[in-house]
């Protein structure tokens, strides 16, 4: 059985059936046995859905050849109503005849040479909720009782490929990958240290570890010693106040996730009066709910799809610099929306809509495609302001 790693936050997650996912209004492939099993469930009248439960769409992955239907309002035909909302299939036939994007969700999974490795979307409520929770010091912990290893996970599969890149040109190992990966969640979990400083802290370590090279040594050992220059500095300056994300930052980090959905027509636009909703609601407030910012980016940091699809550590550093600008101007949105200073509630549906945006829109690798470009840039860690033609 493989090794599965995961952050203590989600240790100990279940599905608690609050039904986004259901109601999300998402073209989900059914694989052949999926739809073998359904419909014999519908043969033998355990499935009764309110209307036709498929329909036939061309280009899927895995020989799928149709996805279940979603009805107007946005449900899946498969959505029981009542209290819970159950979905019938799983109930009536079991897990294991949902289709593999239901049985995954909301699980975000890397497979490499050295195990899985499994976070959250937290677009699904209740590992949202789990941001916030305090009876969980993070961390990386193994062999979660969430994550079984003899779950059928699904993923990133990079078991049979090369480790990820240092720097364009220049391959690091899977045990350094994990051990920066650790590095992050660590650095993150400290008290009284502010996202934006965690990220800088780690933007510096990123930059210091694409030095190596061959002749000085083994880049393992290397990297220990970059990182643990990082963690006398963090003892010595963690009081420094940063300078604030400038709006522009914020704009333009979610102007680039956008621009990297196919059909933009399905990401809400920016909307007007941001720069004022982020200076009157959730600039004041920010650093008071620094923990669950911070807990979130870890879940970023860990288990990156952008660290093994992206072109170095730089890139891996300024996608967590993205996503946290997506979360603030989302936080911004929502306050503006409800016209009221941000609060947990708040940042936490501003989680949720940023990792809709994030893991659920943009396509993965247009985005670490776009990161990249950080990798030959004199100032890597900045976001540029977009184009034109980006913008729209």
């Amino acid at each position: 059985m493989p090794r599965v790693r995961a952050l203590s936050i989600h240790a100990d997650y279940r599905c608690r059936s609050s039904g986004a996912c259901c109601r999300s209004g998402w073209e989900i492939p059914v694989e052949p046995v999926v739809e073998a099993r359904i419909q014999a469930g519908m043969d033998e009248g355990r499935l009764r859905p309110a209307a036709s439960w498929a329909r036939a769409l061309p280009g899927l992955p895995h020989e799928a050849r149709s996805v279940l239907r979603v009805l107007g309002s946005g449900d899946c035909v498969f959505l029981e109503h009542g209290e819970p909302r159950l979905c019938a299939v799983e109930r009536q036939l079991g897990a294991d005849a949902m289709p593999s994007s239901c049985r995954q969700f909301p699980r975000l999974v890397t497979l490499t040479p050295l195990g899985v490795s499994v976070t959250l979307s937290h677009y699904c409520p209740t590992a949202a909720a789990m941001l916030f929770r305090d009876d969980a010091a993070l961390a990386v912990v193994s062999d979660p009782p969430a994550f079984p290893p003899a779950w059928p996970y699904e993923g990133l599969d990079a078991r049979e490929a090369l480790p990820p890149l240092l720097r364009p040109g220049v391959l690091m190992d899977w045990p350094s990958l994990e051990r920066f990966e650790q590095h992050a969640v660590s650095l993150l979990a400290g008290d009284g240290l502010s996202p934006e400083r965690g990220l800088r802290l780690l933007a510096q370590a990123a930059e210091a570890a694409r030095r190596w090279t061959p002749e000085r040594g083994s880049f393992g050992a290397f990297l220990e010693g970059v990182l643990e220059s990082t963690g006398r500095e963090l003892q010595t300056r963690a009081a420094i106040v940063d300078r604030e994300t400038s709006l522009l930052e914020i704009t333009e980090a979610w102007r680039l996730a956008a621009a990297c959905v196919p059909g933009r027509e399905r990401c809400a636009p920016l909307p007007d009066g941001l720069d004022a909703a982020d200076t009157r609601f959730v600039a004041p407030v920010w650093p008071a709910l620094g923990k669950p910012i911070r807990n979130w980016l870890a879940t970023k940091a860990f288990a990156s799809w952008i660290a093994l699809q992206g072109e170095g550590l730089r890139t891996t550093v300024l996608g967590l610099g993205v996503a946290l600008g997506v979360l603030r101007a989302e936080a911004a949105r929502a306050c503006a929306e409800a016209g009221r200073v941000l609060d947990a509630a708040r940042l936490k549906e501003a989680v949720r809509r940023a990792d809709l945006l994030l893991v659920h829109l943009a396509d993965p690798e247009t985005l670490a495609r776009r990161l990249g470009r950080c990798e030959s840039a004199a100032q890597p860690f900045t976001i540029r302001p977009s184009s034109a033609e980006e913008r729209r």
